[in-house]
Parts: C-alpha cells; structure tokens; sequence
C-alpha cells in the first residue's frame, strides 16, 4: 500500500468514526493531555499547532496559554466536531490539511503537539520533519505514541532519527502511551 493509500484510508476511517470518536477515545485521550501538560512548562501568550487535532479535546486545556491555537486535520469530519469546541474559544483556526505538507509558514510555532498522530503516519520521519519546519528556534514538540505501536526504544529513535533533543516521560506502568518532549538540535536522548 501507497504512502497515500495508507493516508486515504485513515482520513476515510477518521470522517466515518468522527460521531462516535469523544464516545470512544475521549477519557484516553484526556489522560495523555493531562499527562503531557503535567510534564510540560507552556509559556504565556505562545503560538501553538495542534498536528491531528481530531475533535479538538486539546484545545480548551491551552485556551489560557496561547494567543493562538492551530489545529490541523485531515478528517474533515472531525474538524466538524472540532468547529463546535472552537465556537467556545477565540483564539482557534482550523486547517484541513495534511500533516506532512502543512500550508503554515516555517518558524511560525512556539510549540507544536502531535497526540496520538505518529502511529497513523506512514513516513514519521517526514512527519516529524514538518512539524520541525513550522517550529520556531527554541519551541518544543510534544508527541504521544500507544505502547501498542511502539516499544519505548522504537519511539525514542523516531526522535533520535528527526534530530530532535528528546526527552522520554513515562507515564506509569500501566500506561499505554509515550511521551517524547522535543526541541530541535543535535539529537540527545534523556532516558526516564
């Protein structure tokens, strides 16, 4: 299967299960928020890109902490729900788009997030190389992978590959995800 093929196939899962998707995911999903903002220090008034922000559950977590929220999606359907969370909150845009070849200018972005994103990309590396573009100097780049997609080493070489300064939080040992905290420089790795 194509790159493409493999990315039609997500957006078409993504637009049939946008309904259903809060129902599902939404208490997972409100677990790695609520674990990556506990490890993560945001500035006052920043910039920030949502990579993949489905329903948009992350949004009204950095309401306070940005001046503008980003989120971009290649589900139009779930863009759909995320529109009505949007409504609630000033500073949000929305951009159907794909992840690898987002319409954003370079160094736009004091921090970018990508939660639950890299397991549903065909070429990560690309991925991640994107999201680096958009990044400004000195932003970071929080990204969760399922322990299900990744062993810890696997996902803290995608990083390592992307040369990002990467530092790895565990959630717990029962947790079914990762955490990687990224900033761009020669690559680093920072074990938990």
């Amino acid at each position: 299967m194509t790159e493409w093929e493999l990315k039609r196939r997500n957006m078409r899962r993504y637009n049939l299960t946008a309904h259903i998707y809060e129902s599902r995911y939404s208490v997972e999903q409100e677990e790695k928020i609520e674990a990556v903002l506990e490890n993560l220090e945001l500035r006052r008034k920043c910039s920030i890109l949502d990579i993949g922000c489905g329903t948009g559950l992350l949004f009204p977590h950095l309401q306070n902490s940005s001046h503008l929220i980003v989120g971009l999606d290649s589900s139009k359907e779930m863009l759909e729900k995320a529109e009505h969370v949007k409504k609630h909150l000033e500073n949000v845009h929305l951009i159907l788009a794909d992840a690898d070849h987002t319409p954003l200018l370079s160094n736009s972005f004091d921090q970018v997030f990508a939660i639950t994103l890299l397991q549903n990309m065909p070429n990560r590396n690309r991925t991640l190389q994107e999201a680096k573009r958009v990044m400004k100097p000195n932003a970071k780049l929080v990204a969760t992978g399922l322990t299900s997609h990744f062993t810890k080493e696997a996902f803290s070489t995608l990083f390592i590959r992307a040369r990002f300064n990467t530092s790895l939080i565990e959630p717990g040992d029962k947790s079914r995800f990762h955490i990687a905290i990224c900033e761009k420089g020669k690559p680093k790795i920072d074990p938990c």
